[in-house]
């Protein structure tokens, strides 16, 4: 008797354990662009077919999305590379792979009178985030050497949070804006002009204007101890973004998408959307990040970007398997 109830014990404990072996807890923001992914994966199960359980954390911060990942509520979230660097540089290991290579975008009010990067010098701009963003030190980089413009001196900054950026623009209290890929796209809808993007900031550097910028983050320790699991939800991810990037009628399913964005806009959001697409890390994608870094390096503000490191450490990025 105490055998069959060892037993059962037993059982009980093991299939707990494989499921959780199988569950991967993803912190999602409320309103976020990635909830569009996580729809489709639930509406054609995708992680059935893999055996895998994903819950979906709904957080509502980028500054909650890290303090849960770091706590672990969450296993995996979208964040940048440079994050889990000055990790790495703090002695907290995580791991990068690619998700997306859409960044930031330079776009400009039609009646501003900014036809060339030149006609920038003297206008108001918005920026999102702050000095410290990858953005901005980007962006002022390549217009003070494409244009001798210097942002700070010779324009008028705004640094506020991209929803904010673009109300300002819009009420023509800014003339032109970098912000977020998709909220420069919906600003694209209503008439205002791409100048230049991040691909092309980085091609002037001569790097390479397509890598990902931001990706899948999750601990170390937690992926080493659960790589079946991960590649399943790496191939689940890949699976729903080429799906999203190839079936127009799909896009018409989403709940997080067609709820919150009218149909005038919803074809410059699938556009820049299928633009960054990223699902794998190139040969040469680390070398052209650590390229990257060195120009985050020599052009920000004292080193709030890079902290005390001198070169991007080789292994935050998850190499081991590829998603298909």
């Amino acid at each position: 008797m105490m055998f069959r109830i060892l037993l059962v014990f037993a059982c009980v404990f093991l299939t707990c354990s494989a499921t959780a072996q199988n569950t991967v807890r993803v912190g999602v923001l409320q309103y976020g662009t990635l909830n569009w992914e996580m729809d489709v994966i639930e509406q054609l199960k995708l992680a059935d077919e893999r055996e895998l359980t994903i819950e979906r954390v709904l957080l509502g911060s980028p500054q909650a999305l890290l303090v849960a990942l770091q706590g672990g509520k969450v296993d995996m979230i979208i964040n940048d590379w440079l994050w889990v660097a000055r990790q790495k540089e703090a002695g907290r290991n995580y791991y990068f792979y690619p998700y997306s290579t859409a960044a930031g975008v330079l776009v400009a009010r039609p009646d501003a009178n900014i036809h060339s990067l030149a006609d920038l010098r003297g206008k108001r701009i918005g920026i999102a985030g702050g000095t410290a963003n990858k953005n901005y030190v980007l962006y002022r980089a390549f217009l003070n050497a494409r244009t001798g413009i210097d942002l700070p001196a010779d324009t008028t900054l705004k640094f506020a949070a991209p929803p904010m950026l673009n109300a300002l623009i819009e009420q023509g209290q800014l003339d032109a804006v970098i912000n977020f890929w998709h909220y420069a796209a919906q600003l694209n809808a209503k008439g205002m002009t791409t100048l230049t993007t991040m691909s092309s900031v980085l091609d002037s550097l001569n790097i390479k204007g397509d890598i990902p910028v931001i990706g899948w983050v999750f601990s170390q320790h937690w992926a080493d101890n659960n790589q079946a699991t991960l590649q399943a939800f790496l191939s689940t991810s890949a699976s729903a973004r080429k799906r999203m990037k190839h079936d127009d009628t799909l896009w018409q399913r989403i709940p997080s998408f067609t709820s919150k964005f009218s149909g005038d806009v919803r074809p410059y959001l699938i556009s820049a959307y299928r633009d960054g697409i990223a699902d794998v890390l190139e040969k040469d994608d680390r070398y052209q990040l650590q390229s990257l870094f060195l120009h985050l390096r020599a052009n920000q503000d004292g080193n709030a970007l890079t902290g005390t490191l001198t070169d991007l450490p080789d292994d935050i990025f998850w190499t081991r398997a590829e998603a298909h």
